[in-house]
């Protein structure tokens, strides 16, 4: 008789989708937690206890614009007495040609050309450039609220003085910020290993890159997952476990939908075998 390593593995998947019933559900949807009928547990007498994400979904949808960033209103001025003109923007993830699009529509609304100012942006230097095609108008961004940062430009008139003559266009002080997340981070209590980044360690045990266009769902499926250590999951495991989005700074990513991850959880054990 002789005693062989066996490598086992087994997966798990969770979900904070409501259908599929977590349990203290944060008001954002960052934060759930679960509870298994039975404990997610290697055998007692097991080593290289380690889990990996093999595959999470992922929203891109976390706002760049909103009442509570700060950042929901862009002011014009227009007309050949400069009558200034709020434009109040609705909570949501914006790109520059959705951005472009709202603003028209509400200046439409409020009476004025669809084209009173247009936005776009030089790919070359990352920054915005705002045309005006009347003569008389600027944009005010020292106004509360403003979403100048978003844009790229300072507290202050573009251009300084009003346009004098027509399609007149002007570039960001700045690089646009409209990408205000670069990553997610999948972190849970339910392992005693983590990912740290620098010297942070804080739970984490995936790092989902941003793939999927802004509204589009992001596919994880790493090729070479991260491993980390599940050795506390040794004889009496877990039942209940509480998972966590953040983006990259660990702040919530509230994304408005489900996310969900797919954890293989793998160990090795010494079984005995007869040899003849």
């Amino acid at each position: 008789m002789t005693s062989l390593i066996s490598k086992k593995q087994f997966s798990m998947i969770f979900s904070s989708a409501d259908a599929n019933n977590p349990i203290n559900k944060s008001a954002d949807g960052t934060i759930f937690s679960i509870i298994t009928d039975q404990p997610i547990a290697f055998p007692q007498n097991s080593f290289d206890c380690t889990a990996e994400v093999v595959s999470a979904t992922v929203w891109n949808s976390v706002n760049n614009v909103s009442v509570k960033l700060g950042n929901n209103k862009f002011y014009v001025h227009y007309g050949v007495d400069g009558t200034l003109y709020t434009v109040t923007l609705s909570d949501g993830l914006y790109s520059v040609s959705s951005l472009n699009t709202q603003i028209s529509k509400s200046l439409v609304n409020q009476g004025l050309p669809a084209d009173v100012i247009n936005i776009s942006g030089n790919q070359s230097t990352q920054k915005i450039v705002l045309s005006f095609p009347y003569i008389g108008s600027f944009a005010d961004f020292n106004g509360i609220n403003s979403c100048r940062v978003l844009l790229g430009f300072d507290s202050r008139n573009v251009p300084i003085t009003p346009t004098t003559v027509t399609n007149e266009s002007h570039e960001g002080d700045s690089v646009a910020a409209f990408n205000n997340i670069e990553s997610f981070l999948i972190k849970t209590d339910l392992i005693n290993g983590s990912i740290p980044t620098n010297n942070i360690s804080d739970q984490t045990i995936a790092l989902i890159p941003i793939t999927s266009r802004t509204g589009d769902q992001i596919i994880y499926n790493p090729l070479n997952p991260s491993r980390v250590s599940a050795d506390n999951l040794r004889g009496l495991g877990r039942n209940a476990a509480t998972f966590r989005l953040t983006n990259e700074r660990n702040e919530p990513a509230a994304t408005g939908e489900a996310y969900s991850l797919t954890i293989v959880f793998r160990y090795s054990e010494f079984v005995n075998r007869v040899v003849n």
